[in-house]
Order: structure tokens, then C-alpha cells, then sequence
């Protein structure tokens, strides 16, 4: 089935991600019923945001018609950039599924003379490189609650995650972590997701991979699950939750 949208025709089931390591590590890929990542076939292409050393995923399987955006080590910002693109060239329709994980607020992106990543700005003509800092952080989730609200007005099949607790350990000293409740900031985050009609899963891939023993400290590094964990939570909590949103068949 497909579905038209300004003159353009889509396929149903189309799902755009975004996020940091916590997507790109598996870019969802345990949506499919076949989801061995040993043997799982996906495509490489570059779009507008471009990086020497990863290309946006492309994948479909099980009628379903995947790309993701994400980018390790980069934060909200980087993935509202491709967002916009990819609507202004027509790429995201009003009708697709829009699953975004919330990066660390610590991470922005300013201009800077050479970068591997680069971006196109679709107004102005220019490519422009970007590089990640953390000099500027302390209002970025008032930048991200926003964008997201903007999204969500363009498509209404938007669901946000969290990849992982620990990054919402906000010091005024950035480069000195302070011992404060960490779960303040993200509680803030979904009581605007609420009041602002945002669909959401509050436990963090990290959160879940832990509560069901896949993410184990000092075996698997400080906040990335291994596979297992991301098919646990794909398997268990995305897909009853896309399904009782009756997004998905």
C-alpha cells in the first residue's frame, strides 16, 4: 500500500529515527521479524548530513521502510538539522512514523572551519561544518522540548525515547559532574511530553537492558547495552507500543 501526500507517493510503514550511539548501534533493526544482525541486510546511502565514515541506514523488511539518522556522539540539534532537510527535500511525509531518542543535553553543535561532519543549509545555499562542544549546554533542553513540539505538528506519529538516565546529571561546572538527582530534568522532559500531547516510552534503552540483566557494568562499557538489550527492547517495548498506537499492523 502506499500513500500519496503532495502529489508523492509513499509507502505505508515508512519510519525515520534519530538519535546518538544508542540508535546507531543497531538502527533499530530488530523491527524486522528476521533480526539476526549477523546476517541483516541493510543499504548505505549519504544524504545531506554527511560524514566520511558512516552513511544514513537504509533498510526494509517485514513491509516495513526504515532510514536512520542518527550519529554517535552528537546531540539533539544535529538530528533537528537533518529533520528539517529531509522534510524541506520531501523525504519525510506527514504520514510517517518518526521514532527520535533523546541524546545527552551536554552536546551541541557550533560552526568551525573543518569537520568531518558537514551540513547543507537548504536556505542559504552554504555547506557548513559542524563540530560538537559542550561550552553552551545549559539550555539545550529548552531548545529540544521545542523542536520536538515543532515535529510533532508536522507528523503526529512522533514517539520519543530516552537512550540512557545519567545524562540528565546537570553541574554548573561542565566539566565537573555534581551529585544531584538526576531524574529531575527527564521528569520536567515528560511532563511536557504530556502536556503537549507527545507519545513517549519513558523507560531508557539503557534503563530497560539493565532492569532485564543484558547491560552489565564492567563487562559492557559505560552506557551502550549490547545487542541483546536493543532487541529486548525493541522487541518488548517499541513494538507493543507502536502497535497499541496502532501505528504498525
Amino acid at each position: 500500500m502506499k500513500i500519496a501526500i503532495t502529489g508523492i507517493e509513499y509507502p505505508k510503514n515508512r519510519i525515520h529515527t534519530f538519535g546518538c550511539s544508542l540508535t546507531s548501534q543497531h538502527n533499530w533493526r530488530y523491527l524486522a521479524k528476521n533480526n539476526d544482525p549477523t546476517t541483516f541486510d541493510c543499504q548505505q546511502k549519504v544524504h545531506y548530513m554527511t560524514s566520511p565514515d558512516k552513511g544514513r541506514t537504509h533498510w526494509k523488511k517485514d513491509d516495513i521502510h526504515l532510514t536512520d539518522y542518527s550519529i554517535s556522539g552528537l546531540g539533539n540539534d544535529i538530528q533537528r538539522l537533518q529533520y528539517a532537510n529531509e522534510v524541506y527535500y520531501n523525504n519525510i511525509s506527514k504520514d510517517d512514523i518518526i521514532l527520535w531518542q533523546i541524546s545527552s543535553p551536554d552536546r551541541v553543535t557550533v560552526i568551525t572551519e573543518d569537520s568531518r561532519y558537514k551540513f547543507h543549509n537548504v536556505f542559504t545555499g552554504e555547506d557548513i561544518n559542524l563540530v560538537h562542544t559542550k561550552e553552551l549546554s545549559n539550555t539545550t533542553t529548552y531548545n529540544t522540548l521545542w523542536q520536538l513540539n515543532g515535529i510533532k505538528r508536522n507528523n503526529d506519529k512522533l514517539l520519543v525515547m530516552f537512550g540512557w538516565d545519567s545524562c540528565f546529571e546537570r553541574g554548573i561546572n561542565q566539566d565537573e559532574r555534581v551529585n544531584i538527582n538526576e531524574t529531575t530534568e527527564k521528569n520536567e522532559i515528560i511532563k511536557f511530553l504530556k502536556e503537549h500531547d507527545i507519545d513517549y516510552i519513558e523507560e531508557s534503552i539503557l534503563g530497560w537492558s539493565t532492569r532485564h540483566k543484558f547491560f552489565k557494568k564492567g563487562i559492557n562499557d559505560d552506557i551502550h547495552p549490547p545487542q541483546e538489550g536493543y532487541k529486548s527492547f525493541t522487541e518488548e517495548c517499541l513494538l507493543p507500543k507502536l502497535k497499541k498506537l496502532k501505528w504498525l499492523d
